[in-house]
């Protein structure tokens, strides 16, 4: 009869009850009447066992530690937990051979009778052997949300930080409105409706086309991680992914490569507005830019201890690069003055571009570049930089392993390219020509007049 509870009702005449409770001493039994109300519990958990009513509980006297159980003689299983300060109803049972126990409510909010119904509703389905933790678990992974499914698959896969970033910008500033949905309810009218929705022009001046499609690709592989790692009886919360449906009807923005360019007679104009802004860190990272091809990341998180000035040489790491290879480049004259320059004057900051505060890194400003441009008469995004850099690169008949090697492209297609060594001393005539020519370009209009 170890930790067995055995209840014997309405034995002989006096309607004794008898509980065998777990208890260290196990030899220990108490007997208590049912209408004896004065009777106190000798090991504070097992209580008595009356017919719960509103007069006796009324005579209740709490306990002044721990917790009395009062168990119903007329509905097994059905309880009242007794504690200082609070008095709740309770059922118990073994559902699938273990014991469970669920509170039903406070004594305050439920009459007996109530607490009765509402017991043997919970009695019928662990009868039906429902258990109420699994079920609990159950209802949990049923209502994850995007926001938690977003935050376990940042947490658990190995992602570049600018990714991580990319992840907590867009989501957020796309699917805001969705991040407390369950994941398992978007369905595909709304992929649909709010992929088309993201078509609208952005303040860069481009359609929204690409954002779009990048920000329902992150949805898509968001949904496949909950499906994944998010099971209910061996079933996925999630069976088919509703970014499918932009697939099979077709309805993916056709991916048009951006062309724009700095043209060369736009160059003066473009130099002049850049030079005549009186925030110095952001004139040297436009420059910076458009004379490397940088990535506007991989320039604007650049520190010092990326700068080799004995080599003369700028490296972005490899957990930074966009291939997630180093990029090693050499820096010429020009730039070389530039960041020296910068490096004199660094203050406290890691960073050699860095933002207010000089915490962190320069953060790329939309009215500064809308100024520029609106002087300069021409409309660029950052990326047209990277874009001219290359443009000039190649009008200077540099070779083809050159300029993928001067703008770190992995050449993972090119087999023949994956066996050329170029030595970051190979680029550096390369660098400086560059830079000569568009200290050319910039120039042409005074060498005109």
């Amino acid at each position: 009869m170890l930790a067995r509870e055995l209840f014997l009702k309405r034995i002989a005449g006096n309607a004794l009850s008898m509980t065998l409770s777990k208890h260290k001493n196990f030899s220990e039994v108490s007997t208590y009447c049912l209408h004896d109300f004065t009777n106190t519990p000798i090991n504070g958990k097992a209580g008595k066992m009356p017919k719960l009513t509103k007069m006796f509980i009324a005579n209740i006297k709490p306990p002044e530690k721990g917790q009395i159980i009062y168990r119903d003689s007329s509905l097994l299983g059905l309880g009242l937990r007794v504690t200082r300060g609070s008095a709740s109803y309770i059922v118990e049972a073994r559902v699938n051979g273990t014991l469970r126990r669920v509170t039903l409510g406070k004594e305050s909010q439920l009459t007996p009778t109530a607490a009765r119904k509402k017991a043997q509703k919970v009695l019928a389905s662990f009868a039906a052997g429902k258990d109420p933790t699994i079920e609990r678990a159950k209802k949990r992974i049923r209502g994850v949300t995007l926001q938690e499914v977003l935050d376990h698959y940042l947490s658990v896969r190995n992602l570049k930080p600018n990714t991580v970033r990319t992840y907590r910008y867009m989501v957020p500033r796309c699917l805001g409105d969705w991040l407390d949905l369950p994941a398992a309810l978007i369905t595909r009218d709304m992929v649909e409706k709010r992929h088309t929705s993201l078509r609208k022009t952005t303040r860069q001046g481009t359609t929204g086309e690409a954002q779009a499609n990048t920000v329902m690709h992150m949805l898509g592989t968001l949904l496949n991680f909950a499906a994944a790692n998010y099971e209910i009886d061996g079933n996925p919360i999630i069976l088919m992914n509703p970014i499918k449906r932009l697939s099979h009807n077709r309805r993916w923005y056709q991916k048009k490569r951006r062309q724009t360019v700095i043209p060369d007679h736009k160059l003066p104009a473009w130099h002049d507005a850049v030079i005549s802004l009186r925030h110095q860190t952001i004139k040297d990272y436009l420059l910076l830019l458009i004379l490397t091809g940088l990535r506007r990341n991989e320039g604007a998180t650049l520190r010092w201890e990326d700068i080799d000035f004995q080599s003369k040489v700028l490296t972005i790491s490899a957990e930074k690069a966009k291939n997630g290879i180093e990029h090693r480049l050499p820096l010429s004259d020009y730039l070389n003055e530039l960041l020296h320059r910068r490096y004199l004057d660094r203050g406290d900051s890691e960073f050699v571009f860095p933002g207010r505060g000089g915490k962190r890194h320069i953060v790329d400003s939309d009215h500064v570049i809308s100024g520029v441009a609106t002087k300069a008469a021409c409309p660029f995004i950052l990326h047209d930089l990277r874009r001219t850099f290359l443009t000039v690169a190649e009008r200077l008949t540099l070779s083809y392993v050159v300029l993928k090697k001067l703008a770190n492209h992995s050449g993972k297609n090119d087999t023949t390219f994956g066996y050329v060594v170029v030595d970051v001393e190979r680029l550096r005539e390369p660098m400086q020509m560059i830079t000569n020519e568009f200290i050319r370009l910039f120039n042409q209009r005074n060498a005109d007049q």
